[in-house]
């Protein structure tokens, strides 16, 4: 029996309506963006309905949602709510057509053919009444030609009826009604209904994927707002740059991320931060013929899907070679310049995506405002602290670091020791070959006794000519050891000004807190009057401070 237009067009009314309103319940939804491998593995249903819809939705809300994997738990359980809205409204079309079944064939652009995506037979896990056989061609056909196609007759009825399911701008699919005693549509009537059907399919499909990419990027959105809060309030670049890695590290898959300090000018960078399973320390430099330095220096993100051979000759830090499996390099861009880069390395090709690439972007984007923030003070707070002629701590930060090093002596025990250097006839220097070279001089000395010394020791030019080595945990016997290694070095290697060597020595005094000396505030005036002997000895060389001489009357007579 044929059904009556009027009657016909109120009842797909009121199914577009039920689905409209099914889907005015739902919560915003994601979905999983076609990957590389979809050639290799079978297409399930959940992928089908995904292949051609946008990216996520609002929750979680925590910058961890911008995950990959993240993103594929919440996109993979929101689609199968799309395709029950999906079934519900084939099982409509199939009772009003009296087929056996009706289905959606979404289009899959990958692989250029149709795969079942919803259907309206209940409880089944693939279509029960399609004969793959006899109609599967004509499917496609109907798809290609964008036409309604029949296949056999009963009664004058089509056993089977195919329309092309449009987009806006693409195909989504094909909708099929199957009936092995015929449809209740004869062939004309199903040409005229069944392009219907398929646009109110289509009008379905293109609100879910209009609500997935708003949702996309009001899920976007909150997990930048989350990774700013989570940037922002750390008092130091030191623990920003750390909590940067770490936000890198939820925004994607990786499990080793960096950030590095750029210098545009000078063309070279420094790691600020990296985790702690990479190969590699904070202050390691980054040179311009590297990975990392390339993309600062062009000014634009590299990523590599595969990234082994690329890193098979050296690490994308530069040095020694350090095989990665994929990595991204997004610099941190303030106006024209370059001011840093984010790096995240994956253990396998194709662990670190182009997606999530994009979310390594918009957080350096967001972070850059925090970094240049924290990387100012932390640039005012040094030169505060700086010589600025020998780069070497000031006056002022060394006493304030004193302190603290004999504080954390008294608490935790041990000893500390203060070495203090002044230059033999530095006058000489000034007056037989300038000012300017007096300045080289202090310079070639602020390096050597700098590169000499651990990380947690101290030098800082005190005044003048006069150089503090500040020691902590150090025995006397090691702070004499280390003056003595520093007088040698100092008498061995001149310094250079002009294409002309000038020759140095330089007198050293050495006292240890607690023994020999019983006080904390004692321990600057013992270790000068160890260098007044060491002036008084004839210069260049090494003097310690004698216990006898450690009286209150040295302590009363220098105040």
């Amino acid at each position: 029996m044929i059904v009556t237009d009027s009657h016909m067009l109120r009842t797909v009314l009121s199914a577009a309506a039920g689905a409209v309103a099914s889907w005015g319940v739902l919560r915003l939804w994601a979905r999983r963006a076609r990957t590389d491998g979809s050639e290799r593995a079978p297409v399930t249903r959940v992928e089908a309905h995904l292949a051609s819809a946008a990216l996520s939705r609002l929750t979680p809300a925590k910058s961890a949602a911008l995950r990959r994997d993240v993103q594929q738990v919440f996109e993979s359980r929101e689609a199968a709510i799309d395709l029950e809205v999906l079934d519900r409204s084939l099982r409509d079309i199939r009772d009003l057509t009296s087929a056996d079944e009706a289905i959606f064939w979404r289009w899959v652009e990958a692989r250029q053919t149709l795969v079942p995506s919803a259907w309206s037979t209940e409880g089944e896990s693939r279509p029960a009444f399609f004969d793959a056989r006899a109609w599967a061609p004509l499917v496609k056909w109907s798809a290609e030609e964008s036409t309604v196609q029949f296949a056999g007759d009963v009664d004058g009825a089509p056993m089977l009826a195919a329309a092309p399911v449009n987009g806006a701008v693409s195909l989504y699919g094909v909708l099929t009604v199957s009936a092995r005693e015929g449809l209740r549509l004869d062939r004309d009537s199903a040409r005229a209904w069944l392009p219907r059907f398929a646009a109110q399919v289509a009008s379905l499909i293109q609100l879910f994927d209009l609500r997935r990419e708003y949702g996309r990027h009001m899920r976007q959105s909150q997990a930048l707002l989350d990774a700013v809060q989570r940037l922002h309030g750390h008092r130091t670049a030191e623990k920003l740059a750390q909590a940067l890695c770490d936000t890198a590290r939820d925004v994607t898959s990786a499990p080793i991320a960096g950030l590095v300090r750029w210098n545009a000018a000078e063309r070279h960078g420094m790691v600020q931060a990296i985790s702690q399973s990479a190969d590699i320390e904070p202050g390691f430099h980054v040179t311009a013929d590297s990975l990392v330095g390339r993309a600062c220096v062009e000014q634009l993100p590299i990523v590599l899907e595969d990234a082994e051979a690329e890193t098979a000759e050296h690490c994308p830090y530069g040095g020694l070679p350090r095989v990665v499996g994929s990595v991204a390099v997004i610099p941190v861009l303030s106006g024209d310049q370059t001011i840093g880069a984010l790096i995240v390395e994956g253990l396998g090709a194709g662990d670190i995506s182009q997606h999530e690439a994009r979310n390594i972007g918009l957080l350096a984007a967001v972070a850059r405002g925090p970094l240049e923030i924290g990387w100012e003070i932390e640039e005012v707070s040094r030169r505060a602290r700086t010589d600025s002629l020998t780069g070497l701590a000031n006056r002022r930060h060394f006493d304030e670091q004193l302190k603290r090093v004999v504080a954390e002596t008294d608490r935790f025990g041990g000893t500390c020791s203060l070495i203090l250097v002044d230059l033999d006839h530095f006058k000489d220097v000034n007056d037989r070959h300038g000012h300017e070279a007096g300045d080289t001089v202090l310079k070639h000395v602020a390096q050597v006794l700098g590169d000499a010394v651990r990380t947690v020791d101290l030098c800082a030019r005190y005044g003048g000519e006069e150089i503090a080595v500040l020691l902590p945990q150090t025995s006397q016997q090691g702070a004499v050891e280390l003056a003595e290694r520093l007088r040698i070095t100092l008498e061995t290697r001149p310094a250079t000004h002009g294409g002309e060597r000038i020759p140095l020595t330089a007198s050293f005094g050495v006292a240890t807190y607690p023994d020999p000396v019983p006080y904390g505030d004692w321990l600057l005036l013992a270790s000068d009057k160890a260098l007044y002997e060491a002036k008084a000895s004839g210069r260049n060389c090494v003097k310690v401070i004698q216990a006898s001489h450690v009286t209150p009357e040295l302590y009363k007579s220098r105040r």
